[in-house]
């Protein structure tokens, strides 16, 4: 009963979440104007709000230009729905925390596979909030942010624009709370996850586009937070 009623408050966050990846990017209030039918600008009524049923009964329409909506917005609501099941039925702070990283890092993560950018002012908050309550749980690596600067000069220096700027600030506050063993296996897994999306896109034939690295960083961190709790 514990699980349902935590999925049932993820999906309400994952709402919210759905709303940021999409209005921040563009300079949007969160709060005005209403949820709304991009095509032809119907507000939402609270029935069609319901995460993930009204989009399901919905058949993903909207009611008045019977247009399809992305079904983004049912991913991340079904997303968080089950990160909150799985890091919150036995209450930690540490598991509270490694909740708070995953969704923040969601949020940039679909943020940069939508407009290929790391949204700073999200990262800023966010990640000023994982190191001051980070510093309060953990012993911080004070060395590693410095390791993954210098490794970053380096390799600007061999293959220039090999990693983007925003991913640095990134990976280089995820240095502070992992080993270097498992920054390492993030970063197989997310450049493994890279390349079979690569590959696949390829042999659909489809036209080969730039990809963003941040969601496969957040598939590693995925991975690897879900193998410690």
């Amino acid at each position: 009963m514990k699980k349902i009623i935590h999925f049932i408050f993820g999906t309400i966050i994952g709402s919210f979440l759905a709303v940021v990846c999409s209005r921040i990017p563009k300079g949007e209030s969160l709060l005005s104007p209403p949820s709304h039918c991009e095509h032809c600008g119907h507000t939402l009524r609270p029935v069609e709000l319901v995460p993930l049923v009204s989009a399901v009964f919905l058949r993903f329409r909207c009611t008045q230009c019977h247009q399809p909506f992305p079904a983004r917005s049912f991913w991340i609501e079904l997303g968080c729905g089950i990160l909150f099941a799985i890091f919150l039925p036995n209450f930690q702070w540490v598991a509270l925390w490694q909740l708070f990283w995953l969704l923040s890092t969601l949020v940039l993560a679909v943020i940069d596979w939508d407009y290929l950018i790391v949204e700073m002012r999200i990262f800023y908050c966010t990640g000023g909030l994982l190191l001051l309550s980070g510093a309060y749980l953990f012993h911080l690596n004070w060395l590693h942010p410095l390791i993954i600067g210098a490794l970053f000069y380096l390799s600007q220096k061999i293959l220039p624009n090999s990693l983007g700027l925003g991913d640095l600030w990134v990976i280089g506050l995820w240095s502070f709370f992992l080993s270097g063993y498992e920054l390492l296996q993030i970063l197989f897994i997310a450049s493994f996850s890279g390349l079979a999306f690569f590959a696949l896109e390829a042999f659909r034939k489809k036209k080969p586009k730039q990809l963003p690295f941040l969601p496969f960083l957040f598939i590693g961190l995925l991975f690897l937070l879900i193998k410690k709790h």
